[in-house]
């Protein structure tokens, strides 16, 4: 009872602190890259002083943490990215399906790489990560999911809904495609219609996304309008290193971070407050980036350290493994009437199954006078078997490092990936879909797909298990690598590694949700508070 009513009034006091924030977040600037007047790409000024917390990552997660963080002590973000302000390519919900399948051609929001399975995904390189540059579907992770994670659900709810405050639209109305959709999930059995909810529940339903009514983006970045201005410096184009360590008490203590800066190419370091025990550097890299500067800084597995010439911290195995990527298959119908560039507002959740449906529509400029209409549907294994492993490809914090997810190497994967491409022929088979046809000859009507077809057998297990492998891709929830009690304890700390922790998509086992934003920005939140509630009790 003492501690619910603690976070009770530390909820309140940070809702007291910033209720002026909501509305007018900062100082007011002309600026419009640079819409706080914490935000900055000046790396020396930045490096001068010390803070309480510095975070690694403005991402997803770390953006919530900082704004938490930041009501009672200084905090430092390295942002390796740039702002996502005044930036046409993250500003709306236009082409999601162009940047992340052309990620080279947008180096400032995204980092592509191909996994060592040979699959093509890329990487948040932007101040909110991948709220900056993703399809935008909001919806919280499932009661089930939470308990397993063992957080506590009151503080959870309240967390996810100072996210909601600011970043979760219902949608005035549906796309077509996406009312098509939801009208295919239902008529091929993927009951009952839930309407609109933001809870994970079996069954078919409309959830909220992080665009507004206008079109118009709200990211993690967002988050920092609850930020004590006063209290924090979010610097961007910082490249994190390594993690600098103090041992002269006998015990490995975070007490610092090197970094890079892309603005003037020159090399910083910057450290935590010397006159508090408990200042901290916290990790909010993601799951490619957070295991990454672990090894980097010399914490993982020694043989594979050392091959790189990395001196040693910490023999941590488990850094880097058991990193997973949920498998989409997808099929996409070309449309002989007009469609719009209609972001995630839907999700079909198969009962007895690990199977997401979620539709997605976009055109193509074929000339300067015919577009191409093209709705996708994407099936997701959400709760994959299959776990692989990262490791660095050089000592280098620019070289994405290797990752393997090894897809389908459990068949029951395969078997899970079944499942949804036969839900995907039921639903192209509804009356809703079939709407979609083009006219062959006489009264005879035909889908057209743009790549793969789906089988026109949907009980034939070898065509299905075909199409599975050959539409293999990311669906970009990719996670792992820093697991609760593998790598960090239950309170997100390093093991053998004081003032260090972890927060961010790399700590779960398992992706949280149809999608894991609202989650992963519910978690920056969450983990603050915890943060704020242990130290007042020290």
């Amino acid at each position: 009872m003492r501690m619910e009513i603690l976070f009770f009034l530390i909820s309140c006091l940070l809702l007291f602190t910033n209720h002026h924030h909501l509305f007018c977040p900062v100082e007011a600037t002309q600026n419009l890259e640079y819409p706080y007047s914490f935000m900055t790409a000046d790396a020396e000024k930045a490096a001068a002083r010390t803070y309480d917390y510095i975070i690694v990552g403005g991402g997803t997660a770390g953006c919530p943490l900082a704004a938490t963080l930041s009501q009672n002590y200084s905090v430092l973000v390295l942002e390796r990215g740039g702002s996502p302000y005044g930036n046409p390519v993250t500003a709306d919900n236009k082409d999601f399906f162009k940047v992340f399948g052309n990620a080279s051609d947008y180096p400032y929001e995204l980092e592509g790489f191909v996994t060592e399975d040979g699959v093509q995904t890329a990487r948040g390189r932007v101040l909110g990560g991948g709220t900056s540059v993703n399809a935008g579907f909001y919806s919280r992770a499932s009661l089930q999911y939470i308990r397993k994670m063992g957080w506590d659900e009151k503080l959870v709810n309240e967390s996810f809904e100072w996210v909601e405050r600011l970043n979760a639209f219902k949608p005035d109305k549906l796309f077509v495609w996406s009312s098509a959709v939801r009208d295919g999930l239902l008529e091929a059995g993927v009951l009952p219609y839930h309407g609109y909810t933001l809870d994970n529940l079996v069954g078919t339903k409309i959830s909220a996304t992080i665009f507004d009514k206008k079109g118009g983006r709200h990211t993690a970045a967002d988050l920092l309008q609850y930020a004590n201005p006063d209290n924090i410096v979010v610097l961007l184009n910082a490249t994190a290193s390594r993690i600098l360590f103090d041992s002269s008490t006998g015990k490995l203590k975070a007490s610092g971070v090197d970094f890079i800066s892309s603005t003037d190419g020159k090399s910083y370091q910057v450290s935590d407050n010397k006159s508090s025990d408990l200042s901290e550097v916290i990790l909010s890299a993601g799951p490619i980036g957070s295991p990454q500067l672990l090894l980097l800084s010399g914490i993982g597995p020694s043989d594979e350290l050392e091959k790189l010439n990395i001196t040693v911290h910490l023999d941590l195995k488990s850094v880097g493994k058991g990193v997973q990527d949920p498998p989409r298959s997808t099929v996409v119908i070309e449309s002989p009437k007009p469609l719009e560039f209609g972001n995630i507002q839907v999700v079909g959740i198969i009962d007895n199954s690990n199977i997401y449906i979620e539709p997605t529509s976009y055109f193509r400029e074929i000339n300067a006078t015919h577009k191409q209409y093209l709705g996708a549907i994407f099936s997701k294994v959400a709760y994959p078997l299959s776990r692989g492993e990262l490791w660095l490809r050089s000592k280098d914090p620019l070289d994405t490092p290797y990752v393997r997810y090894n897809y389908f190497s459990n068949p029951l994967d395969l078997q899970e990936c079944m499942v949804g491409v036969k839900t995907l022929s039921h639903i192209s088979m509804t009356s809703a879909i079939q709407e979609f046809a083009f006219n062959v000859s006489g009264n005879t009507k035909m889908l057209r797909f743009s790549g793969s077809a789906l089988p026109e057998n949907p009980s034939d297990n070898d065509a299905l298990a075909k199409f599975c492998k050959d539409t293999l891709a990311s669906i970009w929830h990719y996670h792992g690598g820093c697991q609760v009690d593998l790598v960090i304890d239950q309170r997100y700390r390093v093991k053998g590694v004081d003032s260090l922790r972890i927060v961010d998509n790399s700590i779960y086992k398992d992706s949280p949700g149809t999608n894991p934003q609202a989650t992963t920005m519910m978690l920056g939140r969450y983990m603050g508070l915890r943060i704020l509630q242990e130290r007042m009790q020290n």
